[in-house]
């Protein structure tokens, strides 16, 4: 009876250690995974949100180019010290810009006279080369060069000066393809003539055209030159949280365009064992890819000594095993809810940074980004329901001389109240104010045919703003020149139509004396052009 009892006892004793040891194994693992899923969540929102600001970062830069862009294609004769105001306001908003240049089209036969001019603004100038060795020579004979001509900053750059683009393989491809295609195109990785420490960096290539070419062989023949930025990959990680790093994440960057792939940067080194997380942006017609994972410093700081507690802890006694998990669940509930809070944070800053990237840093109405995106929205819209839709392109009269006479931070202390006045305008939740240009904004109006009040209204509220301008000959206030356009789109036209029409329409009014706004009804049948009154 006692053996018999004490072999019962012993089974029993043995199923329970055996329960024991493989629900405590179980939920040892359990824990363990899920904490690893856990860390690998927040690992992956963390990275995500900082390679979208290290993209945003990226494009921001590449946006100075249509910038600068824009004063060649508006001047003919652009000087050296035009060039050099202007890329000098644009680096210092961004000085992690390595350098802004301009390289014209320079044909053979000319290639002398372009040289002489240069000695004007330099006491050695000439279109050169580097050397298999590294120097800077004599550029042998070409059909055609794309010489630097103007750089900003001259300082540590002065050896880039006359330096033919397509005498550099990589610069020459990406020149021929953004000139044939009339697309802004970025380089391979390459090493910079100005720079001996031989960084990664590339150039980006923005080309500038006499009027607007539609074949190859047009495009070929009207090159005007190449607004050309240049950066350093390093540079522009520094300025973004992705740059920012405290050790916590290990990433390459690549260039994955060509079948080789191409090294930009490398910050610690990828954690063997652990599969990265990868992200592709596009940069200017080139592939960029950013693998990350994270550090053993990062993982540490997030793992618990938890699941090793389950093991000690079952082993010593089962019976706890039951309130142990109860435990454990608690412990769980809590993290899942700090992971909740963290996502919402996260979901918060990313809505923020959405409505940063939407909205004019200088006047705070929203900008171009935004106003391209409502405009398809808005017309595709008009178009599926036939319905009309107007724009108003609203531009200050003689903001060059405002400039000029009052100064810069008078300029933007004028944008600032023009635009606030004008977006007041804009009531109805549907319609889109927007900034598009250094002096220019621009209405979007759905389900809208008359626009004559609202021209009248943005005439007045600009001129009660009582801003003195004694260089304006339209008034002795600052004003406004609109032009408008009315229509009810079909499927088959673009929204750029009507963008152009009250672009022509707003020259139109400049033309008419400014300080009046001149709209056009595309309508068919086309009503007659209701040119409006001027508003003293």
């Amino acid at each position: 009876m006692d053996i018999t009892h004490r072999h019962y006892a012993g089974t029993l004793q043995g199923l329970v250690v055996l329960l024991g040891f493989s629900l405590t194994g179980f939920l040892g693992y359990a824990l363990y995974a899920d904490q690893q899923r856990l860390i690998t969540q927040e690992f992956n929102q963390e990275y995500l949100l900082r390679v979208d600001s290290f993209k945003q970062s990226v494009l921001n830069r590449l946006a100075t180019l249509h910038s600068l862009a824009v004063l060649f294609e508006t001047q003919p004769n652009v000087t050296k010290p035009l060039f050099k105001k202007v890329a000098a306001e644009l680096i210092a908003h961004h000085p992690d810009i390595q350098a802004l240049e301009w390289a014209p089209r320079v044909e053979h036969v000319n290639r002398l006279p372009f040289e002489q001019g240069g000695l004007n603004h330099h006491s050695h100038f000439s279109i050169t080369e580097r050397h298999p060795s590294g120097t800077m020579q004599y550029a042998t004979e070409r059909s055609e060069y794309y010489p630097i001509q103007f750089v900003e900053p001259i300082y540590n750059n002065e050896i880039v000066l006359g330096f033919d683009l397509l005498s550099d393989s990589h610069r020459k491809s990406t020149i021929q393809a953004s000139r044939d295609l009339a697309l802004p195109l970025a380089t391979s990785s390459l090493k910079l003539v100005q720079d001996p420490k031989g960084h990664s960096a590339f150039l980006a290539m923005r080309p500038v055209y006499l009027d607007r070419p539609i074949t190859v062989l047009e495009k070929r023949a009207r090159i005007l030159g190449f607004v050309v930025g240049v950066f350093k990959v390093q540079a522009l990680l520094a300025q973004s949280k992705l740059g920012k790093n405290e050790g916590d994440m290990a990433f390459t960057i690549k260039d994955v365009t060509e079948q080789t792939p191409q090294e930009l940067h490398v910050e610690g080194t990828l954690e063997a064992g652990i599969p990265p997380v990868i992200v592709w942006i596009e940069v200017w017609g080139r592939d960029w890819q950013i693998s990350a994972t994270p550090s053993s410093q990062f993982i540490a700081s997030r793992t618990s000594a938890m699941p090793y507690i389950v093991l000690v802890i079952g082993f010593l006694s089962t019976i706890l095993t039951v309130l142990y998990v109860r435990l454990l669940y608690r412990k769980q509930l809590a993290i899942a809810q700090a992971v909740r809070a963290k996502t919402y944070e996260l979901d918060k800053a990313n809505a923020q940074l959405q409505v940063l990237t939407q909205v004019d840093g200088l006047t705070q109405v929203s900008n171009r980004r935004f106003f391209d995106l409502q405009l398809q929205k808005e017309f595709r819209r008009a178009a599926r329901i036939a319905s009309p839709i107007s724009l108003l392109v609203v531009d200050i009269d003689y903001f060059k001389e405002y400039n000029d006479r009052y100064g810069h931070i008078m300029g933007d202390e004028c944008l600032r109240s023009v635009a606030q006045a004008l977006n007041a305008l804009a009531k109805r939740p549907c319609d889109v104010f927007a900034r598009i240009g250094g002096e220019e904004f621009v209405f979007i109006l759905p389900d809208t045919e008359r626009v004559d009040s609202l021209c009248d209204q943005c005439l007045e509220v600009v001129q009660g703003l009582k801003i003195r301008h004694e260089g304006s000959d339209a008034s002795k206030f600052v004003s406004v020149s609109i032009g408008g356009a009315v229509m009810r789109p079909s499927s088959h036209e673009s929204a750029e139509i009507a963008l152009n029409h009250a672009d022509r329409a707003m020259y139109t009014a400049k033309e008419n004396g400014r300080n009046c706004a001149h709209v056009v009804n595309l309508v068919k049948p086309n009503s007659p052009q209701v040119p409006m009154s001027i508003v003293d």
